[in-house]
């Protein structure tokens, strides 16, 4: 799979924070009795984001931002608005993107890093992303956040992925920021606002039809 690709499919969950302090997290056992409760309790998600992609080969970063909508199992859509129109859908099954109108679809079960990547995704924005057999997962935590930051053990995905962290509000454990660094040293970030929790979603709104 084309690298173009990887940072398309990618692009949309890598994150940076800076300039808080975290420590080594008192009470694991309890912060993952939370994420769990959360991810079973949550069924949907909206929220608005701000992103900035930063590039070695680049000064300044580049920003966009847009919406995404999540539900239960396996729908998730990253609508940007801001300054271009561009969306990806994954269902399951694909992975459609959306460009100013030119939709293109590819089949999840025909790569593994395709299903490495759905999984990834779907379980970052839900939060039911702790999986230690697939990662090594250090914990953290700040006044204000809990940060699980995870290192790759498959080969192929740690080819693409050199580290990841998920921030958690400390208040109901919904995902604040995902982190991902590639090993380039190329990353991205995104903030999320505005965040909606159980509230209807159509199906509808997860086609380009």
């Amino acid at each position: 799979m084309s690298k173009l690709l990887i940072y398309v499919l990618v692009f949309p969950f890598m994150l940076l924070f800076q300039n808080d302090s975290f420590e080594t997290m008192k009470d694991i056992p309890a912060f993952k009795k939370g994420i769990n409760r959360m991810a079973t309790n949550t069924n949907t998600i909206q929220a608005s984001f701000n992103q900035n992609k930063y590039l070695n080969i680049l000064s300044n970063s580049v920003e966009s931002s847009g919406t995404m909508h999540f539900k239960k199992p396996d729908l998730l859509k990253w609508s940007y608005t801001n300054p271009y129109n561009y969306a990806i859908l994954l269902n399951g099954e694909e992975i459609k993107i959306n460009d100013e109108g030119k939709v293109n679809s590819f089949e999840i079960r025909n790569s593994k890093i395709f299903k490495e990547l759905n999984d990834l995704i779907i379980n970052s924005v839900q939060g039911n992303v702790l999986q230690e057999e697939r990662f090594d997962i250090s914990y953290l935590e700040n006044n204000k956040l809990y940060l699980a930051r995870l290192s790759p053990k498959e080969e192929q995905l740690k080819s693409y992925i050199k580290q990841i962290d998920v921030y958690f509000e400390k208040s109901d454990y919904t995902v604040n920021k995902i982190q991902l660094f590639e090993h380039e040293g190329d990353y991205t970030l995104i903030t999320f606002h505005n965040k909606k929790i159980n509230s209807s979603i159509p199906d509808s709104e997860f086609s380009f039809q």
